[in-house]
């Protein structure tokens, strides 16, 4: 089976992350929305919503505070239910 963490391409490696400004971009997404779930599992709305700003558009952060379960959690304005 391939390892998908570690193409490697004619002597070098893939380093997920690294190749062009969208992969950058869902990779930070990614990372970010790992901290915030962990955020929303421990009960930690202030964080969670502060965080959650980080985040580019109404909708992806309206489906991210549905996806974690936040809603009336703490609104701050910043997204609409």
């Amino acid at each position: 089976m391939e390892n998908i963490s570690r193409k490697e391409r004619e002597g070098h490696k893939y380093v997920p992350g690294t190749a062009n400004e969208v992969e950058v971009q869902h990779v930070n997404e990614h990372e970010t929305l790992q901290m915030l779930q962990r955020h929303a599992l421990n009960g930690e709305s202030s964080k969670f919503f502060e965080l959650l700003l980080n985040i580019n558009g109404d909708d992806k952060r309206r489906d991210i505070v549905l996806m974690c379960n936040m809603q009336g959690k703490e609104n701050d304005g910043t997204v609409q239910n």
